[in-house]
């Protein structure tokens, strides 16, 4: 599949089948994430592959119920003192959107849905997998083969959002 063929496909998906997904298509999906860009190199990220549903139906309740459906849940945790930040930007925050837009690009290609989960109740769920009290946990992805053909959305012109040289 090519790139823009790629990000056409990617939709979130809520529902999910209950089928397993074979370990390649998850460490490829961790691979992505391994080679995504960060901040000086710091590479401020870990990542834990939840796949034992009593935990995955625990971060449910403390995120999305659909959530507790998806075969494989990725938290995206992050150390915020290794990159630093650039004026009041976290870099932390952008380093982990990189690399779970990189997750999701690659599932996207081998053709498994996916739904990036932000605004967590960290806590609940940094106790759960056991996370170190200095990361935090900025991200989650729900992975798993769609049970249902996500709509399209529909995005709005490049004329809309771009500008040359001046607002």
């Amino acid at each position: 599949m090519e790139l823009m063929d790629v990000i056409r496909k990617r939709r979130s998906v809520r529902k999910y089948k209950p089928d397993t997904i074979p370990d390649e298509d998850i460490r490829y999906i961790l691979e992505a994430a391994r080679l995504a860009p960060s901040w000086a190199n710091t590479q401020c990220w870990h990542f834990i592959v939840v796949t034992d549903e009593q935990k995955r139906q625990e971060i449910a309740k403390d995120s999305m119920p659909w959530c507790g459906k998806a075969p494989v849940v990725i938290a995206a945790c992050a150390d915020p003192e290794k990159p630093g930040y650039k004026g009041d930007i976290p870099n932390y925050l952008i380093d982990i959107g990189i690399a779970v837009e990189h997750m999701i690009l690659a599932a996207t290609e081998r053709g498994l849905g996916t739904c990036w989960i932000g605004g967590l109740h960290e806590e609940p769920i940094k106790k759960l997998l056991g996370v170190p009290d200095n990361l935090r946990l900025p991200a989650m992805v729900c992975v798993g083969y769609p049970n249902h053909e996500p709509r399209d959305i529909g995005r709005k012109d490049l004329e809309e959002i771009v500008s040359y040289n001046r607002y």
